[in-house]
């Protein structure tokens, strides 16, 4: 009789570990969807903010008609290992000298490309009114790595372009940074 109830309870417990480790594939399968209809259409969007850096002394104010500078533009990954389903936030640390002038325009391009070099989007974005006066600024941009991006190593390439509005030149290219970060498999 002990022999049954032993069979049983072995039993039992293999049925319920099966359906546990199946619950677990079925929620991170509806984890993976949230994901998708949540960043589905969704524009990422780059935040900059004004920063002091310790210790160094205050960007410099371009009189007025200079072309704006970025002397340092650096961008990082957080993290640099990811997987479909996730958010990747992109890190930027730059230096912007301009001057004050309302009529000057400042976009921000960003490219994503595969690790064989094709262009997967591009994205542009002004942040003329986000960086108003010569700074340190940090800025951050969360990149949806959708459910059907395939493993591998991927570059984003950013530029800053600089213009005068109304004027009828193409923009000019001040700063350009570009970073690596790796998809890994789901499972």
């Amino acid at each position: 009789m002990k022999e049954i109830t032993a069979n049983r309870h072995a039993g039992l417990f293999v049925l319920l570990l099966t359906g546990m480790l199946g619950g677990c594939a079925s929620i991170s399968s509806f984890s993976c969807d949230m994901h998708e209809s949540q960043t589905r259409g969704v524009k990422p969007v780059t935040t900059y903010t004004l920063t002091t850096p310790q210790g160094s002394a205050a960007p410099r104010t371009l009189p007025a008609g200079s072309v704006a500078q970025a002397p340092v533009y650096k961008i990082t990954f957080k993290p640099g290992f990811t997987k479909p389903c996730t958010t990747l936030t992109l890190h930027k640390d730059v230096i912007i000298e301009r001057s004050d002038e309302a009529g000057v325009i400042l976009t921000e391009i960003r490219e994503f490309y595969a690790e064989n070099g094709t262009l997967i989007t591009t994205a542009t974005q002004d942040i003329s009114n986000q960086v108003k006066r010569s700074g340190a600024y940090v800025a951050t941009t969360q990149l949806p790595i959708p459910k059907s991006a395939p493993p591998g190593k991927y570059k984003i390439v950013s530029k800053l372009m600089y213009e005068r509005h109304g004027n009828r030149r193409a923009p000019m290219p001040i700063s350009r940074a570009e970073g690596n970060f790796y998809i890994i498999p789901l499972e």
